[in-house]
C-alpha cells in the first residue's frame, strides 16, 4: 500500500503512528489542504481520531453525496445555499472514502464558511 500512496500521505500517517506509540493522545487531528485527501482522512479516522481539515476544491477529488460521487465544486452548487449575514454558507454530511480504494467509507461533513476578508 505504501508503495501506490504519495509521499506526504505516509509520512504523516508514520509520524502519527509514532506519535500515538510514544504515548501522545489527542481527539482532532487537524491539517490545511496539502494533506488532504480521502485516503489520508480515512487512515487517521481508523486511529480513532477525528479529523478537522480544509478540502481542496480539486474536481479529482471526490466525496459521495447523496448517492453521487461528486467533487466540492459540484456539492456547493447542488445546495440550497444559506444567504444573508450567515457565516455558513452551506453544511452537508458526506461519505469520505472509496471502498475499493481505501478499505473504509467514513462519514464526514462538509462545511464552506464566508470567507470575510476577500469577499
Amino acid at each position: 500500500i505504501m508503495a501506490q500512496s504519495k509521499g506526504t500521505d505516509v509520512v504523516v500517517i508514520q509520524l502519527l503512528d509514532q506519535a500515538l506509540k510514544a504515548g501522545l493522545t489527542a481527539k482532532y487531528f487537524m491539517f490545511d489542504t496539502w494533506f488532504s485527501n480521502p485516503h489520508q482522512i480515512v487512515q487517521i479516522s481508523q486511529r480513532g481520531l477525528n479529523v478537522i481539515a480544509m478540502v481542496k476544491k480539486s474536481s479529482k477529488i471526490t466525496c459521495e453525496f447523496e448517492g453521487k460521487r461528486m467533487n466540492v465544486k459540484q456539492i456547493f452548487n447542488a445546495c440550497k445555499k444559506r444567504r444573508g449575514r450567515s457565516r455558513y454558507l452551506l453544511s452537508v454530511p458526506v461519505k469520505v472514502g472509496d471502498p475499493a480504494e481505501d478499505g473504509a467509507q467514513i462519514d464526514a461533513r462538509i462545511v464552506c464558511v464566508r470567507n470575510h476578508s476577500n469577499r
